[in-house]
């Protein structure tokens, strides 16, 4: 990881892959998160979806309200 692009990011505002990484352990930390599911983007371009225990449905339902969240951000 180059921390100083990290640092540089941060302070220009922009949400970093650590820093969601960060947010989302401490949540799960506190007991906040029963299921998660996430869509990544790997620096060589592929693509690698993961989730925790749930069923493949409720796995698709999430990225489905994934998906209208985005969209709902889009529209605003």
């Amino acid at each position: 990881m180059d921390e100083i692009k990290e640092r540089r990011d941060r302070r220009e505002g922009k949400v970093t892959p650590m820093a969601c990484a960060e947010s989302l352990l401490q949540a799960a930390e506190q007991g906040r998160i029963e299921a998660f599911v996430a869509v990544v983007k790997l620096a060589d371009g592929t693509l690698q979806t993961v989730w925790s225990h749930i069923r493949s449905t409720e796995v698709l339902g999430l990225l489905e309200c994934g998906r209208d969240d985005v969209m709902q951000t889009m529209k605003k």
